[in-house]
This record gives structure tokens, sequence and C-alpha cells, in this order.
């Protein structure tokens, strides 16, 4: 595994009521990448996620080594965990992620006064540019409502705000467009891919089922089925040529779903290519 990696998953073991869910996965997500888990439904993606933000259930059992910014965290709950190793989190369900009963400004001020030390005035004024940076037209408006008062894909994006404005050194985001239209999905992918994967910004884990979501945004894949490492390369290796099963079916999905896509890596940019192709 690389030297500088932000997030480094090793032995990981999840059981759910006993019975193993999860078995012996070991990836990691370098400073500066962005790395999508792909799995079937069932394959535990979301465990997977939830043992790495320290959100496991009570009834989840998580053994093995989860470190971020060379902090161990597998066994301790999020919110206990020191600054330096939290990471932000991008889910698909907004209604959960976002407190129906308070406004816009006030949810996404609190991270601007307690991780960057602004009062509440300026902590207001930096979500208002943080909602402008996400394409959020009126913000000041946003700013105002509750979430059930806006749409999906801007209850996403603002999310995603909330997500940046803790400063962390890993987002995690995990299925964050399956709820959304086609054309929300492309906008959220695109600010995803603006706001992560460099050396001023987040690394990011992006956890999906779909290989074509993947493409657009990262350069490397973990490919899990039945909770069990199956495949691990660049995007365009596996396009290219695909070992398990499960990636084949993932690439033929793919196929038809571009059919002018290149069948060769050398010809083929994973992500790139899809986006002319798309």
């Amino acid at each position: 595994m690389t030297a500088n990696a932000v997030l480094r998953v090793d032995e990981l073991c999840i059981h759910v009521d006993g019975q193993p869910v999860v078995s012996d996965l070991c990836f990691h997500v370098a400073a500066g990448e962005r790395v999508c888990l792909l799995g079937p439904s069932g394959s535990g993606k979301s465990l997977t996620a939830g043992a790495i933000l320290g959100l496991s259930p009570r009834s989840v059992q998580v053994d093995g080594s989860v470190c971020i910014n060379g902090v161990e965290v597998a066994d301790i709950r999020a919110t206990r965990r020191p600054m330096q190793s939290r990471s932000g989190m991008v889910f698909q369900d907004t209604h959960s992620a976002l407190n129906p009963l308070v406004s816009v400004g006030a949810q996404l001020r609190e991270p601007f006064m307690r991780f960057h030390g602004l009062s509440r005035k300026s902590a207001m004024e930096a979500a208002m540019a943080m909602l402008r940076g996400m394409n959020i037209e009126r913000a000041d408006e946003v700013m105002q409502r509750s979430p059930a008062e806006l749409s999906g894909g801007q209850r996403q994006r603002i999310c995603m705000a909330l997500a940046l404005a803790c400063k962390p050194a890993l987002i995690v985001a995990d299925e964050p467009t399956t709820a959304l239209d086609v054309l929300t999905q492309q906008e959220v992918l695109k600010l995803l891919r603006e706001c992560t994967g460099t050396h001023d910004t987040p690394a990011l884990l992006f956890i999906s089922h779909d290989i074509g979501a993947a493409c657009r945004l990262c350069e490397r894949a973990v490919i899990i089925d039945d909770g069990r490492l199956v495949e691990s390369n660049t995007l365009t290796h596996i396009i290219a040529n695909p070992q398990h099963h499960f990636s084949r079916q993932l690439v033929r999905a793919l196929r038809e779903s571009a059919p002018g896509m290149p069948p060769y890596a050398a010809d083929f940019d994973a992500r790139e290519g899809l986006l002319c192709t798309a």
C-alpha cells in the first residue's frame, strides 16, 4: 500500500448478528485520489462504508483495521474519533442526512463555526459562498428553507457542502446519485469531481453499483462480491480486461449503454472516454 494513504482498510471483517458479511477486505485510498468501491446489492458495500465512518449499528461487529490519516479508528464511533481522522459523509438518503426541523443555513453554518473558528456572521457568509459553489441558485433563499422544501438534487448538493465544510481528508459517498434523475446525477458527479481528488481537496471513496458513474468520477476501482475483494485495478484496465464474473457483467452493461466505446484500454480513457460517449 502507498505510504501517503488517507484511508487504509486491512483485513476488515464484518459480522451481522454473528453472520459474516464482509471478509478480509483490504484496500487503500491515497491523498489526492478518487477510488470507487463497486459491488452488487448485498455485497457489503454500505456496511463497509459504515465501518469506515464509524456508523455501524450496534448489531454489527467490526474486526480488522480501518486507518484514517494514520489513526486506527475501526473500534471508535464517529463522534469519538480524533478530529484528524474524521471523514465527510454523502449518502443516498438525503432526508435522513439533514435535520428536517432546522433551516439549511443553520445546519451549514455549524461546521464553519466549529471547524473553521468563524463567527456566526462569517459562518453564514461562508455557508452562502459554499452553496453558490455547489451551483445552487438563489442561495440566500435556500438558506432560509427547511430540507423538506427542496428538491432531491438540492438536498444532495447541500449534503456535499456539509461534508466539505468539515474540512475532512476523506469523503465517503455511498450511492449519492441513485435516487436522482439522470441530469441531476451528472451535475452531482461533476461537483464531486471538482471538489475532491487534488492536493487541496479531500480524497474520495465513491461507493456504487454503477460502473458508468464510477467512470465519470474515479481513476481506480475496488470490486467486491459476496463480501470479498474480487478485483482491484484502474478502471481503464478493468474495462479492457475484466477478470471476475461480476466485473464482466459491469463492463458488459457499460458497453451496452455506450456502444461506441472502444474495446481496448489503449484506445480508451475510462473517465474521459465515457464522458464523450455517454
